[in-house]
């Protein structure tokens, strides 16, 4: 069984989030291998920074 280089992933998503999850997903797809690891940094940041706010809370 070949393994295709491109992933696809499909995830159940709330309708009303689908087309958010779809435009991040473009944007991604228009990144080179590092800037998707900036990214990917960047997203953790914000969810950890989003945590933190919930445990202060």
């Amino acid at each position: 069984m070949a393994e295709t280089m491109e992933r696809k992933m499909d995830v159940m998503l709330p309708q009303e989030d689908r087309a958010e999850a779809e435009e991040v997903m473009e944007f991604m797809g228009i990144l080179d291998g590092a800037e998707k690891k900036e990214f990917l940094a960047f997203m953790r940041g914000a969810k950890f920074t989003k945590m933190l706010g919930q445990a202060t809370a």
